[in-house]
């Protein structure tokens, strides 16, 4: 695997890259993509054979991608829309940890000190051996045409094909649907893109291609931050996706955490005593 350093990346204002292996096949392989979903029904489990609530819908796919095994390259979609299991109601979106980026139990992304245009401000940590903090988002249109056996043509052909719909004529938006306070959406060239409240929408068009760099300011509070998006066709060829959620994390400083603890460790001994 090619990595670059997170100093670098850093200098770079954030802007999220992604090299998988030395060969020139990976070139195209990114962590994150929009694709329309192309499954009708639902295949197996509780619901099996009803409709599924994302057919035709624009849908975030966080890229699971191996280089040493490209055969198993899959993605994992986000912010769908889910029967809700036991009851047979109407779909619903669940906004719980199945939506959030990272995922499972890997922790938020920490913001870290920035450089360059973002110097003194805590930016997202880009790390190329964290997939989720490069946070590049691109089109599935950009896997189609890859050679068989190549890394891009297994991801772009996984699930029998779901996701092989093409954006063409579409005119994709990212919509803001809520955002922590001090939280910032920037780029590799400016500190705000626009997505500042709620239904504020950035135009990514049918081939997106957006590094987004999330900051807050030095003196944030420690804590987590959150941004949640949806993304929506206004040519009106694809519905919208369900919402999605990437969440962040301002860490104390060092100096803080070991007077937090020396001061708890005070407090014991007197208790003892």
């Amino acid at each position: 695997m090619n990595t670059i350093s997170s100093p670098l990346l850093r200098a770079l204002g954030g802007v999220a890259f992604l090299t998988l292996a030395a060969s020139p096949a990976d070139a195209a392989l990114f962590s994150y993509y929009i694709g329309v979903d192309g499954q009708n029904t639902i295949p197996s489990g509780e619901f099996a054979g009803q409709p599924n609530p994302n057919a035709n819908r624009l849908t975030l796919l966080f890229a699971h991608h191996n280089t040493a095994t490209p055969a198993s390259n899959h993605y994992h979609s986000k912010g769908i829309y889910r029967y809700q299991p036991g009851s047979g109601a109407s779909p619903i979106i669940e906004i719980n940890p199945s939506n959030y980026l990272p995922e499972g139990s890997n922790p938020p992304l920490e913001l870290v000190a920035g450089s360059g245009l973002y110097d003194g401000r805590l930016v997202a940590e880009q790390d190329p051996g964290n997939a989720f903090s490069l946070i590049t988002i691109k089109g599935t249109d950009e896997l189609d045409g890859f050679a068989e056996g190549t890394g891009e043509h297994y991801l772009f052909n996984s699930s029998a094909g779901r996701w092989t719909g093409s954006l063409a004529g579409s005119d994709i938006h990212l919509v803001l649907v809520s955002i922590s306070d001090g939280l910032n959406i920037g780029n590799a060239t400016s500190l705000s893109v626009g997505l500042l409240a709620p239904d504020d929408e950035l135009h990514l068009g049918e081939a997106p291609d957006f590094s987004p760099v999330f900051w807050t300011d030095a003196g944030a509070a420690p804590g987590i931050y959150t941004a949640q998006f949806r993304l929506a066709d206004e040519e009106g060829l694809y519905g919208d996706s369900g919402t999605f959620e990437l969440r962040f994390q301002v860490v104390p400083e060092p100096s803080s955490a070991l007077l937090a603890g020396a001061a708890l460790a005070i407090g014991l001994i007197r208790r003892r005593r």
